[in-house]
């Protein structure tokens, strides 16, 4: 029974819901138990997901028993990734605390002002796959947005591609329905409802576009009107991205492949001892 640790900041509650979805029988999700699931779980139980919750310290043992492979899934705040030392601090924490509980460890963060730049070299010793997110061509990620992308190429386009220098603000289904709880994270304002502190300080940035990504995810059923609010109470104009799931579907696979034939090898030889 293989088990992989995911994880994640909640940006990524789209694309886990997406990922497990298309999960076979044979795999168990477990949902650490705090705060920060409450959206997750409605949304699995929307679509039909089969789950269990549970806390780190009632973790099932490892064993060779059986063919299931588990998921252990810890979804990290929000306000994480307003603070690069702090992000780094608590993800480091997360994986420090589960040595010697999980076949492998999968990161659901970019660099993010380059806090985890090093995480997969600094956990080498653990002696198992600790990944983080990249694109097909080894590129880890920047962050949630640059995930949202078929690849790193692909978001450095869309960034660079306005040719008048203004910025575009780009949100996925998961930042349009937190965008006044990002913008005070981000410190762009102290109040949530002070629209005005907000465009002027995307006024001073140069802001004057938001960007849509349209991963094809739809769990978010008011993403589209969202956007058009944001648009309109900011008086940006609307581009729409193509997005894609690519990356963290190509994540988790490569991990499962690399946690699966190496279990099924482990037991093999356990039974010609």
């Amino acid at each position: 029974m293989p088990m992989l640790y995911l994880i994640s900041c909640r940006m990524f509650e789209d694309e886990l819901v997406h990922i497990f979805e298309r999960e076979d029988d044979n795999t168990r999700l477990l949902l650490i138990e705090n705060e920060n699931i409450q959206s997750f779980e409605k949304k699995l139980d929307e679509v039909s997901i089969d789950y269990e919750k549970i806390s780190v310290a009632k973790l099932p043992p490892k064993s060779g028993q059986t063919d299931e492979f588990v998921v252990v899934l810890n979804i990290l705040e929000f306000a994480l990734g307003a603070n690069p030392s702090h992000l780094k601090n608590k993800v480091y924490e997360t994986i420090e605390e589960a040595d010697g509980l999980f076949d492998g460890i999968l990161v659901f963060y970019g660099l993010c002002g380059n806090a985890l730049i090093s995480l997969e070299l600094d956990f080498e010793c653990m002696g198992i796959p600790v990944r983080i997110l990249k694109d097909a061509h080894g590129n880890v990620v920047d962050d949630c947005i640059c995930a949202s992308f078929e690849d790193k190429n692909a978001y450095i386009e869309a960034i660079m591609g306005d040719r008048n220098g203004k910025g575009t603000y780009f949100l996925t289904p998961m930042q349009a329905a937190n965008w006044r709880k990002m913008l005070v994270l981000t410190k762009v304002a102290s109040d949530p409802d002070n629209i005005k502190m907000m465009k002027r300080v995307f006024d001073y940035s140069g802001y004057n576009k938001v960007g849509k990504i349209d991963t094809g995810l739809c769990y978010e059923k008011k993403f589209d009107k969202t956007v058009d609010e944001f648009a309109s109470i900011f008086d940006f104009k609307k581009v729409i991205f193509s997005g894609s799931t690519k990356i963290t579907d190509d994540c988790y696979q490569s991990i499962k492949r690399e946690l699966i034939p190496a279990s099924s090898t482990k037991k093999e030889n356990q039974n010609d001892n």
